[in-house]
């Protein structure tokens, strides 16, 4: 062997203390020991794994959902972030009606413009559209303004069929819109010296029954009736019970879903027109739009022998300009003016019986100062009552805003 290799193999396993490699390893053993002591004092007990890791964050009900990512599903404790589009391949979630009777979908589903049909139920699609709204809100809000300390004003705000009787899976969504919401727009935008008559929740709580028309987008006599006792309950009288009226069935009523669509579901299904007629039942005084005046013997018109669609008119004979109905069995002087489109024809038999003279004044085609007349007749109470649809027709607002200057 290589001397010079041999001395150097000797050399390099001289090198070699296993005494100081001990040395070491026990060292390293005993700082490692320390340092997972100390460590073990200093940290928190984990989670039992059935308990939450932390405090429970609140959920901020104004945070909106994920800009970013509007595909997710809607958390439901936020709203959606009104500055997202709606994707139209996911629906908009549903209004939960809690403590409302539920309605399920019933039949086949078919849009025609702005008409929706579900089996043989029509529903008039819906958008709150916010300028027309505040115009609403502005006319009725002069009005109270120019008659403070003559009359008082009452506003009523009237939902759709498709913000009632709407099923579930459908009430609330972007096609019909969430009328509850548009309910509370528009009477936050009045002012306090206005009696607001909101009617979603006293609407719903008979959405199961036949408080709208299948074929018309108008609602019945029964749904015009529990929004008279809610009105009667916002001024603070006595309402009568729905057995103290007489009422006349007119049957075979196809109204205006069905005149739009032609829809044979719809045709299959008339309508029928139930009248509840004033417990006095005086007459009434009509100026028709062609400026005739006539006097009939009730408010209700029998329309058992008139064609199809034009059994409405049941309700003080439609839609005129300028009606006037004076109760006898009221002596005490007692006058309103109702402020209307064609929801009010149902509307106004209910208070008949409350007032001494019932004036009813259709903004769309009656063209005096509303200002004038209410001082002129010494009326005491003004009743504005307009359904939604309406209040978002730029043209109906811009009507009721020149009858109140």
């Amino acid at each position: 062997m290589n001397s010079r290799y041999h001395g150097r193999r000797r050399q390099r396993q001289r090198g070699v203390n296993p005494l100081l490699v001990g040395l070491c390893v026990a060292l390293v053993a005993v700082i490692l020991l320390v340092v997972n002591i100390i460590a073990g004092h200093n940290r928190k007990p984990q989670p039992d794994p059935g308990e939450p890791s932390g405090p429970v964050e609140p959920v901020d009900p104004t945070t909106p959902d994920d800009p970013a990512n509007p595909d997710t599903p809607d958390n439901p404790d936020t709203p959606d972030n009104p500055d997202t589009p709606d994707n139209p391949d996911t629906p908009d979630d549903p209004v939960e009606p809690d403590g409302y009777e539920r309605i399920e979908i019933n039949g086949d589903q078919h849009q025609y413009n702005a008409v929706y049909r579900i089996g043989d139920t029509g529903f008039e699609m819906y958008t709150y559209v916010p300028e027309t709204a505040q115009k609403y809100a502005n006319a009725v809000n002069t009005a109270a303004d120019k008659l403070q300390g003559t009359a008082g004003v009452y506003a009523i705000t009237v939902p759709l069929s498709s913000g009632i009787t709407m099923p579930d899976d459908l009430l609330g969504t972007s096609l019909f819109g969430d009328q509850k919401a548009a309910e509370s727009k528009v009477v936050s935008m009045l002012d306090n010296s206005v009696k607001a008559v909101p009617l979603y929740d006293a609407l719903m709580r008979h959405r199961t029954e036949y408080v709208y028309y299948r074929t018309d987008h108008h609602w019945t006599g029964l749904g015009a009736y529990y929004a008279y006792r809610a009105f009667c309950q916002t001024k603070g009288i006595t309402p009568h019970e729905l057995t103290d009226y007489k009422t006349e069935d007119y049957t075979g009523f196809l109204g205006e879903f069905y005149s739009s669509t032609e829809s044979s579901e719809l045709g299959a299904n008339p309508d029928t027109v139930t009248a509840y007629f004033p417990i006095a039942n005086p007459p009434m005084t009509v100026t028709n739009q062609k400026g005739i005046t006539e006097t009939y013997p009730s408010v209700i018109c029998n329309e058992s022998t008139a064609p199809a669609a034009y059994k409405y008119g049941a309700y003080i004979y439609g839609d005129n300009p300028y009606t006037v109905i004076t109760n006898p069995d009221v002596n005490d002087e007692s006058t309103c003016v109702v402020i209307k489109e064609s929801f009010g024809n149902a509307f106004v038999p209910f208070l008949v019986d409350h007032y001494h003279t019932v004036y009813v004044l259709d903004y769309r085609y009656w063209g005096g100062d509303l200002q004038t007349f209410v001082r002129e007749n010494g009326v005491e109470d003004v009743v504005f009552i307009n359904n939604l649809s309406a209040i978002r027709n730029s043209y109906l607002m811009g009507k009721l805003q020149s009858m109140v200057g």
